[in-house]
């Protein structure tokens, strides 16, 4: 890993973002690029007693080059490599754009918890990047308590081969030196499919009997397994695939308040399989 791209606005959640990207530059010795995109929403200036946009946009990329100096700073007075960018657009594309540009090897973005309204603008920049873009990336939640990554769960139905996406989560893990990666089954009343007893044993074949280690958990949903699940092991992070679209589907059910409410707990990292 070389790249870690993190959107920041400089708050308090993007900076929690910030802590989860440090803990893996940490450990691959990658580099955090910063990023911060501004533009002017049509109500900042829908009225003719204030600011023109020109004027707003001058304030909002000189915040950003004092934030974005400052932050670079930190970092590089703890010993990480820091690099930045600050654009003028949308955040969602932008985001996307640039790491494409960058070659980034990991996107780790902040959301924030479910109920505010802040949350509605944040939960859809985090679910349209994560949807659209190719690269790996972390939605790190505001509220989540985050000590380094030491146990991970990888979320799959597990009814055709997962050897892909399993390549990637036990190569990140050992990138990190995770100590440990389960395997989570959620079986729903409404969806239920059984586990492939043919890509249990493939899987064990080809990562290790010892390495594929499976947990079955029975709920009404699969947000309710997970977090079942969660409630009872210590997991630093969440993973799943975009390759298993119905499953994530299930959980975010096309609501991204819902999407954040899920992982209040956990940073989830998904990763993009053809």
């Amino acid at each position: 890993m070389k790249t870690i791209l993190v959107p920041t606005d400089f708050s308090d959640t993007a900076r929690k973002a910030v802590e989860v990207a440090k803990e893996i530059a940490r450990k691959t010795k990658a580099t955090i690029h910063l990023a911060n995109f501004y533009a002017v929403r049509a109500a900042d200036y829908a009225y003719p007693d204030i600011s023109m946009p020109e004027q707003i946009m001058e304030e909002m990329r000189k915040a950003a080059l004092e934030g974005m100096s400052a932050l670079v700073g930190e970092l590089e007075a703890e010993g990480f490599s820091a690099e930045s960018t600050i654009r003028m657009g949308m955040a969602t594309d932008s985001i996307i754009e640039l790491a494409e540009e960058a070659a980034v090897d990991l996107i780790v973005m902040g959301t924030t918890g479910a109920g505010s309204l802040v949350n509605k603008i944040i939960g859809s920049n985090a679910e349209h990047v994560m949807s659209n873009t190719k690269t790996p990336i972390i939605l790190v939640p505001a509220d989540c308590s985050f000590d380094g990554i030491y146990q991970m769960v990888y979320a799959d139905r597990l009814t055709e081969d997962a050897t892909p996406e399993l390549t990637k989560v036990f190569g990140f893990a050992s990138q990190i030196g995770a100590h440990n990666v389960s395997i989570l089954n959620v079986n729903t009343q409404h969806h239920y499919e059984p586990v492939n007893e043919h890509v249990l044993l493939q899987l064990g074949r080809v990562f290790g009997h010892d390495r594929v280690k499976l947990t079955i958990v029975d709920a009404d949903s699969v947000k309710e397994g997970i977090d079942k699940y969660l409630d009872h092991h210590n997991i630093d992070l969440v993973v799943m695939s975009t390759h298993k679209k119905t499953l994530l589907e299930r959980i975010f059910n096309k609501s991204n308040t819902k999407m954040m409410a899920l992982y209040s707990k956990v940073p989830v990292m998904v990763y993009h399989v053809d």
